[in-house]
């Protein structure tokens, strides 16, 4: 299904503009920035900032203790911001690895605390599941989970930088829902470029850190097992509810549902089908997985269009074709091949990692929220430790998880 095997590492066309910021891949993360006498470095080829916005304490604080709450539905007691925030959008350049490393230009976030020191420990936020290409980290009005990252990091002097993935953002493409090699892509990616861009702010990146909630906690799996593959150091890694393996997530959904799983769950199928119809080439696999009465309204849901969510079957016997309510033929059809080698946690962990999750999550079960531990434990590795944030939705998990990821950083940074 792909031209070239996605694990041979960064593209060609990533690496010449790592080399042009003056870095190399196994040190674009930690490097120190380094500025001519009386002149900012140039940005590499391809890569521009734009400020979109300044955020002073109050609204920060704000977003603590009134708009997180409303949006997770839990309380949970934040530190309060000490400091304003700028925010820029960056465009950078890219390649899809799925597709032969075909060029693309992806958009991200990047926020700057206004502080006086020039090094700053740096959090890279990788976002959860939206249907919508502008709610995503670059577009932060759009999106309450980042806002949080901003008033929680951000607003207490880190370097905060989060990826709209491929097909997110301002990116032409469509959306690339759970594809691996993309996603490892477009988040390692980023890295020199808010690096290029940060020195000629003046300001040096020191420890690295992980994070990300949902789609973003398997996603921040994924850029971790590339960017331990490539040599570059995390200091460690966090995680709310995310889904390490697809195949055993979705394939539960279908034969093995809970009584508490959320009437949303169908939207991973339709993002899912859709994406690896594209991007591992598979004509007719969305059409395959889908009831032809649905088809439409979910490919229009898929490329971002408005439609009538009503339209959009809450059950899964509704919006599932019947096959695939048989394990065995999920797991021997394209569909179910490829959710099982999209899996984010089957290499040895080096880098200390935690994998909150939630006791009464609608999306993602107690099982899967430990799973990365377990197969970690299983060869004596010690690096990976699941934490249960105690009775919480898939929201609630990720608002009390942040602050634990705080925490825990700052205990490190």
């Amino acid at each position: 299904m792909q031209d070239e095997n996605p694990a041979q590492g960064l593209g060609r066309r990533n690496m010449a503009a790592a080399a042009a910021a003056g870095l190399t891949l196994g040190a674009m993360a930690l490097a120190p920035a380094v500025r001519a006498q009386n002149a900012a470095p140039a940005l590499p080829a391809g890569v521009t900032a734009t400020q979109i916005a300044r955020w002073d304490v109050a609204r920060l604080n704000r977003i603590l203790t009134t708009d997180m709450p409303a949006f997770s539905g839990v309380n949970v007691e934040y530190p309060a911001a000490r400091n304003a925030v700028r925010l820029y959008r960056v465009t950078y350049p890219s390649v899809v690895p799925e597709l032969g490393n075909k060029p693309v230009a992806l958009t991200g976030l990047v926020a700057i605390p206004e502080v006086s020191q020039t090094t700053l420990p740096l959090v890279s936020y990788q976002h959860g599941t939206v249907y919508g290409k502008q709610e995503v980290p670059s577009y932060p009005e759009n999106s309450p989970e980042t806002q949080l990252m901003i008033a929680l990091f951000a607003g207490q002097g880190y370097l905060l930088t989060g990826a709209d993935y491929v097909g997110m953002g301002d990116s032409r493409e469509p959306q690339g829902y759970m594809v691996k090699a993309s996603h490892q892509q477009a988040t390692a990616d980023l890295l020199p470029a808010a690096r290029a861009f940060l020195a000629a702010q003046g300001l040096t990146p020191s420890q690295l850190f992980l994070g990300g909630w949902s789609q973003g906690g398997y996603v921040t799996m994924a850029m971790l097992e590339r960017l331990e593959a490539i040599g570059v150091p995390v200091r460690a890694a966090a995680t709310a509810s995310a889904p390490v393996d697809p195949w055993a997530a979705l394939n539960g959904f279908l034969n093995f549902p809970r009584p508490n799983d959320a009437d949303w769950v169908g939207t991973l199928f339709i993002l899912a089908s859709f994406s690896y119809e594209n991007y591992y080439r598979v004509p007719g696999l969305a059409r395959s997985l889908l009831k032809p009465e649905h088809y439409d309204v979910c490919r229009s849901a898929y490329e971002g269009q408005a439609v009538d969510p009503t339209k959009i079957p809450t059950k899964l016997r509704d919006l599932v074709t019947e096959p695939y309510f048989d394990a065995a033929f999920f797991a021997g059809s394209p569909f179910g091949r490829m959710l099982f080698e999209n899996q984010a946690y089957r290499w040895v962990v080096r880098t200390p990692t935690r994998n909150y999750y939630g006791d009464t999550d609608e999306a993602i079960s107690q099982g899967i929220g430990r799973l990365a531990m377990v197969f970690q434990q299983a060869m004596g590795n010690d690096k990976v430790e699941a934490i249960s944030t105690g009775p919480t939705s898939h929201r609630g998990t990720y608002a009390r998880g942040a602050a634990e990821w705080k925490r825990w950083f700052d205990s490190l940074a």
